[in-house]
């Protein structure tokens, strides 16, 4: 038991100079009444000391009500979720425009907030990735924060050139393993499942990335790729703005060729089917993502209350009511008693 104010229990130091100042009262009324009267009837004072000393009580619980008395544990709500990483690609072939005046970038982050819209009370972390990978968002609720990240890489801050899937997954997956949460789990021989989401248009500079891959499905995370670009038509990719010239906008290589990109939806089969995952094309696959990611087994979870103890004043007050009530018709079926 404790109290959630207990500098309120000083006011019962009031009650024992107060006990003493009724019953000195008491006293002092029954040497007034036998300066008139011969006898004093004993019951005449017990009535007023059974009034006291129930308002003495009342005040006696009503002060530790006011200092909120607690006991118990709270019970903890069970919730459901998953734990999700999403990794977006911000290498520079992600600036190439598949379609008209809309480049991958875009693309892959519009993909994005329509899947935060779905992921409605699961974990979601955000992690970047190009030549090497860094989470920016850790696993949270927030998504309004993870949105203000997402809005803040546009196609003028992309810098990186060159992808290595690969160290992407195992960034995403020592996060996934080690990151905790204050909550408990119900059954701690289940993690729950672990989704990493790839928003890529799937070049690799790397070769470990397969490796990565079947490593994260071994340790409990499914990989799902969402392929941006256009698989068929080859296009160029556009320099950053600080590196690009009139004269030679487009990236090339060592012997002045342009460099042209395309989605490589089978690297990505590839890595999503090692990952006990799928690949979606971001066309239309969000919606199909949604729904595969509904058919996971979510981990169960106890959310832990604020504070060990649960309020119990409110037995203080009714028992202050109920002493009162007590008192009222105590005097009134005195009062009743001594009308002539």
């Amino acid at each position: 038991m404790r109290f959630a104010h207990p500098e309120f229990l000083h006011l019962l130091w009031i009650v024992p100079p107060l006990a003493l100042l009724l019953l000195f009262g008491l006293q002092q009324k029954r040497k007034a009444l036998l300066r008139f009267y011969s006898n004093v009837d004993p019951a005449h004072l017990q009535r007023h000391k059974v009034q006291a000393g129930l308002l003495l009580l009342s005040y006696f619980l009503l002060t530790l009500a006011i200092a909120r008395p607690q006991w118990g544990a709270k019970p903890e709500p069970v919730a459901e979720q998953l734990d999700v990483m999403i990794a977006l690609d911000i290498s520079t072939s992600m600036l190439a425009e598949d379609e008209k005046s809309l480049r991958r970038l875009t693309y892959a982050k519009e993909a994005i907030f329509s899947l935060l819209e779905e992921l409605e009370g699961d974990r979601i972390g955000l992690l970047y990735f190009a030549e090497a990978s860094f989470v920016v968002c850790p696993l949270t609720h927030d998504t309004a924060t993870l949105r203000e990240f997402l809005a803040a890489i546009t196609a003028e801050t992309l810098t990186h050139s060159g992808t290595r899937i690969g160290d992407a997954i195992e960034t995403a997956i020592a996060r996934l393993s080690s990151n905790q949460d204050d909550r408990t789990a119900i059954d701690t021989d289940f993690g729950g499942q672990k989704v990493l989401i790839l928003f890529t248009d799937g070049e690799d500079h790397g070769e470990e990335a397969i490796e990565a891959a079947r490593t994260a499905a071994q340790q409990g995370v499914h990989i799902y790729c969402v392929g941006i670009g256009n698989p068929v038509q080859p296009v160029p990719i556009p320099l950053p703005r600080e590196t690009a010239v009139e004269t030679a906008p487009y990236k090339r290589d060592a012997s002045g060729q342009l460099v042209l990109t395309t989605l490589d939806e089978t690297r990505l089969k590839e890595i999503a089917e090692a990952g006990n995952g799928s690949y979606y094309h971001a066309n239309a696959g969000i919606v199909r993502l949604t729904v595969d990611l509904a058919q996971l087994e979510k981990q169960k979870f106890r959310i832990r209350s604020e504070g060990e103890y649960q309020d119990r004043f409110q037995l203080f007050v009714v028992g202050a009511l109920i002493l009162l009530i007590c008192e009222l018709l105590h005097f009134t079926i005195w009062a009743r008693k001594a009308r002539p």
